[in-house]
């Protein structure tokens, strides 16, 4: 095992604190009772598939540069990206029947009690470590403490169950902010398969802003992707315009753009701003499609 896949000695503390977390968060919900498209950059893309796609709107990641790489598959890499000197990317925030709150979807306790712990506070180092965890081998999963594996076991299951339960009502283009690593081998191999659930969000600039490291060639790399209606997205908060992907699915390289000067406009007020528009130097768009195999 690596030592980011290693399991610290710590853990079955960390494991009882979240689970009386949990229990604690589970309980206040009890008893309580209880939104976007973007065109193409410009120049319109040339594909046609992703032409239709960009007219919906944006989102980012919650998965920092640091996280492992998801197992990139060689299928017709590479892809090699275009060149533009400037670009505009127009959001549009996603409908509210796209953006109702987990604690009125008629969720199991289970279902609500896994993305309450998704959405806890200090979530992302626990968060990171469930995905590395995914993303193990079986070997390397059996090596993890039992407590460790049954409490990893409970939260896939209700994730897994509300995303079954999550269908979108509407087209939407969402982004996930990617380091370098990443980025080279998605580009090299035009296809990714993501184990894990992928955090995403409507709103690109918390992808830029947060999510996002240089590669060498001084571009940041946002993955592009589009949700269909029909298609499986659980929404998780509007802190960071965040919708969960299911785990396991598998993205084809559709095209990718380098942008020299990126201009974001939207119809709502940006992550962390209270202006509507906002602007970027050397963005890497990389358009991804679903592949869905039999």
């Amino acid at each position: 095992m690596t030592a980011e896949t290693k399991p610290s000695a710590g853990i079955p503390v960390f494991v009882a604190s979240v689970c009386l977390a949990i229990v604690v968060i589970v309980s206040a919900v009890s008893l309580s009772g209880g939104y976007g498209a973007i065109p193409p950059v410009s120049p319109p893309a040339q594909c046609p598939c992703m032409a239709a796609t960009l007219s919906v709107p944006a989102a980012a990641p919650v998965v920092p540069a640091s996280d492992p790489l998801a197992a990139a598959q060689g299928v017709s890499g590479p892809a090699l990206p275009e060149q533009l000197a400037s670009a505009d990317l127009e959001l549009r925030q996603p409908p509210a029947t796209d953006l109702f709150p987990y604690t009125a979807r008629n969720f199991s306790r289970g279902a609500e009690a896994a993305i309450a712990w998704w959405m806890s506070p200090g979530f992302m180092d626990n968060t990171s470590e469930f995905r590395r965890y995914e993303r193990s081998t079986a070997e390397q999963m059996a090596a993890y403490p039992e407590e460790h594996r049954i409490f990893f076991a409970f939260i896939q299951d209700g994730l897994d169950e509300a995303e079954g339960q999550s269908v979108l009502k509407s087209d939407v283009i969402l982004f996930r902010g990617i380091g370098p690593g990443l980025a080279a081998a998605v580009l090299d191999n035009a296809e990714y398969r993501e184990p894990a659930f992928a955090s995403t969000s409507y709103d690109i600039t918390l992808s830029l802003d947060d999510f996002t490291s240089r590669s060498t060639d001084g571009y940041r790399n946002v993955i592009v992707l589009e949700r269909k209606t029909g298609d499986h997205a659980l929404y998780i908060n509007e802190d960071e315009r965040e919708f969960l992907l299911p785990r396991k699915t598998s993205w084809h390289v559709v095209k990718a753009v380098n942008v020299e000067n990126l201009t974001v406009k939207a119809d709502f007020s940006l992550h962390n701003r209270t202006a509507r528009d906002a602007a970027f130097d050397h963005v890497r768009l990389i358009y991804v499609k679903e592949v869905k195999y039999p």
